[in-house]
């Protein structure tokens, strides 16, 4: 097996495909042969069982439209009087009633064309067609058919006997008949009415209407006696087979059937209208062995057709296959030494070429984020800078450390004291420990130690306040050194040609899912058209602050400017609320 391992992947592929396709074409060839013998079979067998039970039902249908024919006639009112079941007047005698009788036999014969003759039997005297030639007449209580109703024990007598010669009639042919009592659901007093039916018209029935093959079936009484012929020529000793004496006995079921050198199927069922009849169907299994023999050839070549397909088309089908994989593998290898202007191109549309596809527009987006990463790493350093320069402004450095000199110089420690610790503080929130964002309540001490200082470098310039709302959280994150360089811009621009009445109001509050913080002085305050250059936004530090704020909070940060000359300048900051995990962490 150690030259599978010195062989290429597309080899290895094409052999396994050859394989592959071996393996699963036998056995699908073999499995495809043991199923189609079992379906050839099941098929077979649901075959004769849905046409078995199919005949048994039409043949159920039709004797149970030649028991509806006679229950129908005896409601006619005629045939009610000719046997005494309703009063009849007195010029009807027996003649009246039989002449009236045969316009219902007419139409009895009319509705199921299957019925041969009727016969209504009554103590009084016998009502028959008189249109057929009938024999001698024998009295029906004299004939074995009434040794039938005689010997049964139902309740109410309805009857099919099997075939006999008709007793009645000069009609060539068996007859199988129908008989019951001449009343429904009534005391009939000894009379009855028997439908004949030629068993050679109910075997054409089955053969041409039912679509049954002749000697395909044989339809027996529970005695074993043949009530249909067809079939008896080429199963002579049917009815004395075991397994049919026993299936004679039982209502539905199937057995195997020798007869001369071939083999059936049989299958049989009890018929509902005639209980006492059991009609069988007889399957040669040669048939089905013809059906499978041809199966079998046919998955032979199948096999032999796929398996010399597959070896010249395998190869072919493997390089083909695997074109977008080896272009992909190509730009892979270039990728890894840099090189990230290179691209993947296949005609095709298949998943590996949507893979490179995708790799295309991930290499566009490494490109793009590297851009912008570095932009914002960029401006990102640039503002830091600027804030921690806004931080150690030398300016205010130089003035407060100088106001401190001159402070100490009259005596006043209890102002050095303060200012020392307010610059201590400044600088110590204003670093936070390297971290950009720091809580609300951090920022305003922030702010405020600024203000105190400067208060003490411009005594009597200005004064200011802090308002924070009622309910506003001081622990939630804010980014750190945003109301400072607010302030500064005020003092330094704003109050530059006051001496004193300057006055700063800070207010910070909510507004729905946003903080707001606001920054207002009595300055001399700017032009709207000022603002056009940049210029004026670039003295009062709002550049820096926005930028700081898009970096940190996206789009959802605003920053507005208000200035009404000589009288105020507001700079409103909302940002949205943040908890006090998103912001600061545990």
């Amino acid at each position: 097996m150690s030259f599978i391992y010195k062989l290429s992947f597309q080899q290895r592929i094409w052999l396994a495909f050859i394989l592959i396709v071996s393996v699963v074409v036998s056995a699908t060839g073999l499995l495809a042969y043991q199923i189609a013998g079992n379906l050839a079979e099941n098929n077979a067998d649901r075959l004769s069982r849905d046409m078995l039970s199919k005949t048994s039902q039409a043949l159920d249908e039709k004797l149970n439209k030649v028991k509806t024919s006679v229950f129908s006639m005896m409601m006619n009112m005629d045939y009610r009087r000719a046997v005494g079941l309703e009063p009849a007047s007195d010029f009807q005698n027996y003649y009246t009633h039989l002449s009236a009788l045969q316009t219902v036999f007419i139409q009895m014969k009319l509705v199921e064309p299957l019925i041969d003759s009727i016969l209504v039997a009554t103590p009084e005297g016998s009502y028959y067609e008189t249109s057929k030639i009938g024999l001698p007449r024998e009295s029906f209580y004299a004939t074995s058919l009434y040794d039938s109703v005689v010997t049964s024990e139902e309740r109410h007598i309805e009857l099919w006997i099997g075939p006999h010669e008709d007793p009645f009639y000069n009609e060539k042919g068996d007859m199988i008949t129908f008989l019951t009592e001449g009343a429904m659901n009534m005391a009939s007093d000894n009379k009855y009415v028997l439908a004949n039916v030629k068993v050679e018209e109910l075997t054409r029935y089955i053969n041409r209407d039912l679509g049954f093959n002749e000697g395909r079936f044989i339809l027996l009484s529970r005695e074993g006696e043949t009530i249909s012929p067809s079939g008896s020529g080429t199963f002579p000793d049917f009815a004395l087979h075991p397994s049919v004496q026993k299936a004679l006995q039982q209502n539905e079921g199937s057995f195997p059937y020798h007869a001369g050198d071939k083999d059936y199927l049989v299958h049989y069922k009890r018929l509902d209208s005639a209980s006492e009849w059991v009609l069988f169907s007889v399957l040669p299994k040669q048939s089905i062995a013809q059906q499978l023999g041809s199966i079998t050839w046919v998955i032979i070549i199948f096999i032999l057709v796929t398996l010399i397909i597959s070896i010249f088309f395998a190869r072919l089908l493997t390089r083909l296959l695997l074109r977008p994989l080896t272009k992909l593998q190509t730009v892979m290898k270039k990728v890894e030494h840099s090189d990230l202007d290179v691209r993947f191109e296949s005609e095709f549309q298949d998943e590996i070429s949507q893979v490179g596809f995708r790799f295309n527009r991930m290499l566009d987006e490494i490109n793009r984020l590297f851009l912008e990463v570095k932009e914002a790493e960029t401006e990102k350093r640039r503002s830091e800078l600027k804030a921690m320069q806004a931080q150690i402004d030398p300016h205010f450095l130089y003035n407060t450390l100088n106001t401190i000199y001159w402070k100490s110089q009259l005596q006043e420690h209890e102002h050095v004291q303060q200012m020392v610790l307010s610059l201590s503080k400044l600088f110590q929130l204003g670093l936070n420990k390297g971290r950009e964002m720091t809580t609300l309540k951090n920022e305003i001490t922030h702010v405020t130690q600024y203000i105190n200082i400067q208060k003490q470098c411009y005594t009597s310039l200005f004064d200011f306040r802090v308002d924070v709302q009622e309910g506003v959280d001081l622990t939630q994150p804010i980014l750190k050194i945003l109301l400072q360089p607010l302030v500064e811009n005020s003092i330094l621009h704003g109050f530059k040609d006051r001496k004193d009445g300057g006055f700063i109001h800070i207010h910070i509050f909510q507004f729905e899912d946003r903080l707001v913080l606001e920054v207002e002085d009595n300055g001399v305050g700017f032009e709207p058209a000022e603002d056009e250059d940049g210029a004026r936004l670039s003295g009062y530090a709002l550049q820096n602050i926005h930028k700081r704020l898009a970096l940190q909070y996206g789009s959802d940060a605003e920053l507005e400017l208000i200035s009404i000359p000589d009288m105020r300048t507001q700079v409103t900051i909302r940002i949205p609320l943040q908890s006090r995990q998103s912001g600061l962490g545990a």
